[in-house]
């Protein structure tokens, strides 16, 4: 299985096509100068130049709506918000990354369920590796680490194995 890394200009410029409607997980990663940008985390040093790890149930209307968020992340008329974007505002990645530097990759698959596994999966992976999420995931540790601390019943919806994809995607060459 190959990862296919896709600029996410090109993809919006070709009107996303080839990313399917239905449930699926993401990343997105930072390359110039046609490499992988190196991001320095606590742990090591992130050789993929990961930004985020997401996960939708419709894919396609997600990565619309976070390249939106991306080409537009100065424009104050923008009525809904992306999470993302705001993300790269906090960061103030905006002045940092061209809306032309960033790459995306994806994998479709069957259910919402499957999605939220596989991102919980990956972001645990990145997690074990680099000892904090992604610097775009800044939701992380409320809605993932700190659900799992607070209800531990919860954990079993939630527990699951890498897929194939994921493997690949994480193999920090």
């Amino acid at each position: 299985m190959d990862v296919n890394w896709v600029n996410l200009q090109n993809l919006a410029f070709n009107k996303f096509y080839g990313v399917d409607k239905g449930p699926g997980i993401y990343f997105l990663r930072w390359k110039k100068f046609g490499n992988p940008v190196l991001i320095k985390r606590f742990g090591a040093s992130d050789s993929l130049g990961l930004l985020y790890i997401g996960e939708s149930k419709n894919l396609r209307r997600r990565l619309q709506r976070l390249w939106k968020g991306i080409e537009k992340v100065e424009e104050p008329e923008v009525k809904r918000i992306d999470t993302l974007r705001k993300a790269i505002l906090f960061c103030n990645l905006h002045n940092e990354i061209g809306s032309d530097e960033y790459e995306i990759v994806w994998q479709s698959l069957s259910t919402k369920i499957q999605a939220q596994i596989q991102q919980a999966v990956a972001l645990q992976l990145y997690t074990d590796k680099f000892k904090e999420p992604p610097p775009l995931n800044l939701k992380v540790c409320k809605t993932t680490y700190l659900k799992w601390g607070i209800n531990p019943s919860d954990y079993e919806k939630w527990s699951g194995k890498a897929n194939q994809f994921v493997n690949k995607v994480l193999s920090f060459k």
